[in-house]
């Protein structure tokens, strides 16, 4: 199973978990960051050196930050969410980018 750690207050968190759902997903969601505390453990540090939410941990593998972790599940399950065409592609990164920054 999936495990997803972080708070649902965080836009990354939420954003992962939107893709998680589309996807039809099953995820384990850990509450992690401000007042759950965790992300300044030596075992989270282990996993993400910068304390920050969300992480996702897919068996033995660990990936931290929101947009790769939405491009990783995105290709992960073959998702016309992430485009085989670079052009497309190039545009679904290019709003990823956008909502990093902007929102």
């Amino acid at each position: 199973m999936l495990k997803l750690w972080g708070r649902m207050s965080s836009i990354n968190v939420r954003k992962v978990v939107l893709c998680a759902q589309v996807l039809g997903l099953d995820i384990e969601r850990i509450d992690a960051g401000l007042s759950y505390g965790v992300v300044n453990t030596p075992d989270y540090r282990a996993k993400n050196f910068n304390g920050l939410v969300p992480l996702l941990e897919d068996g033995d593998f660990t990936l931290w930050e929101s947009n790769a972790i939405v491009r990783y599940l995105c290709a992960r399950e073959h998702s016309p969410l992430y485009p085989q065409d670079l052009q497309r592609r190039a545009d679904a990164e290019r709003w990823m980018d956008w909502q990093q920054t902007t929102l």
